[in-house]
């Protein structure tokens, strides 16, 4: 029963969260033309990099500490270092996105596709991660998903009467803010550095530096395929692209929500069959990611031109290589959050995710500037198919040692 209601929770709180943007990004593709959907999609994807970078790890991390911990003056220390931490990492990521979004943006978009990069930048101050650990999808509704549903509901309609896009990044960092300071509020304001010192700031970064850097590698190829597409093709190539990535995008919420729902009951230290949720979880990940790979690739084409028009529409065979790269993310997902991160074996992600992100960006601009969008696309699943081929040995490894039985349950 409590495993129904979390998955119901979860499942409806990022289902609002990803529909909300169906109402806006079809009117600001028709408002802004091929130029500004380019620049808004460059400027979300520089700035979904950034968001990783800042988060440093602690939406894969946070969820699992705070999971095995029913100590709430622990799980609000973990809250209190992790803002404390991504708010030093921003002022470091925020100039270098500023930059790079404006040499990548078009002519006359320049300025707003750096105002989409710093607005997505910020979503790496998410408080997600710890109501995700905490089994608490209240918390994401109140903290998150309705901060940002009103921004998102209020700038579809500011970009419908006003015929500019400007809205869209400027009520979306409004929103990205919400969220940290209530929560600090409920805190009572705990003070981010009070008895951490510059050296016990370094070694905590420290220690999550490997988590950090496999977000980071896996960030590249995943905010890769716009920017790519509007280097090495035109701008009707990067638009199609741009239509097929969001797709994809919204497709991978059923991803996060099921590894979100699954993650504390898969890890539950009181479990009294570990291994059966573990291979529970594995199995509903695959039966997902063939739903999702057949609902791209048969009706993507026509998805993408119904919400952002036919002049950005993605291709059908587009699709399908986006297609089996949500399988392989739907794989992934479980092998990662339940089984070698939280056992420390973190080395096998950073390899992968090293060898998916090398593979996937040298595939993506050398076939990117043979075939196009079909090259951009096929680069960017062999990144995600990568990455599974490489964890996939250690990950079952470590499930083969996984007692059937808890060490309380009589066999």
């Amino acid at each position: 029963m409590l495993l129904a209601r979390r998955f119901a929770g979860f499942t409806f709180v990022p289902l609002i969260g990803t529909l909300a943007p169906l109402l806006l990004l079809p009117v600001a593709a028709r408002v802004g033309g091929l130029d500004g959907w380019y620049s808004l999609a460059v400027g979300q994807s520089v700035g979904t990099f950034g968001s990783i970078a800042i988060t440093y790890g602690w939406n894969v991390l946070g969820p699992a500490l705070i999971a095995k911990s029913k100590d709430e003056c622990f799980r609000r220390s973990l809250w209190v270092e992790s803002l404390g931490e991504r708010l030093l990492i921003s002022c470091a990521v925020v100039p270098v996105a500023t930059c790079l979004s404006w040499s990548l943006g078009a002519e006359e978009y320049r300025l707003f596709t750096v105002a989409m990069a710093v607005a997505f930048c910020l979503n790496g101050l998410t408080p997600n991660w710890y109501f995700i650990g905490a089994g608490e999808p209240r918390g994401m509704a109140v903290y998150d998903m309705i901060p940002r549903l009103v921004a998102t509901l209020l700038a579809a309609l500011l970009v419908f009467l006003t015929q500019s896009l400007w809205s869209y990044p400027l009520l979306w960092i409004l929103s990205s803010l919400a969220g940290p300071l209530a929560i600090q509020h409920k805190f009572g304001w705990p003070p981010l550095f009070r008895g951490r010192s510059i050296s016990d700031i370094r070694e905590g970064l420290g220690k999550r530096l490997g988590v950090a850097s496999i977000d980071a590698l896996g960030g590249v190829y995943v905010s890769a395929p716009v920017p790519l597409a509007g280097a090495t093709g035109s701008t009707s190539v990067a638009g199609s692209i741009a239509s097929s990535d969001k797709l994809y995008r919204f497709g991978l919420i059923a991803v996060t929500t099921l590894g979100n729902t699954l993650q504390a009951w898969t890890l539950d230290p009181h479990a009294e069959s570990p291994r059966r949720r573990h291979v529970a979880a594995i199995f509903a990940h695959c039966a997902l990611g063939l739903l999702g790979l057949l609902a791209l690739g048969l009706v993507g084409e026509f998805g993408t031109a119904l919400l952002f028009g036919d002049e950005v529409k993605a291709a059908t065979s587009t699709m399908w290589f986006y297609g089996v790269a949500f399988f392989a993310v739907s794989v992934s997902t479980p092998l990662i959050r339940n089984l070698l991160i939280p056992s420390l074996k973190t080395r096998f992600v950073l390899a992968g995710t090293a060898i998916g992100a090398l593979v996937g960006v040298i595939a993506m601009l050398t076939l990117g500037r043979t075939f196009g969008a079909n090259g951009v696309a096929a680069g960017f699943m062999l990144s995600e198919v990568m990455l599974v081929v490489v964890i996939l040995p250690p990950a079952l490894q470590h499930l083969s040692r996984i007692p059937r039985l808890s060490a309380g349950v009589k066999q």
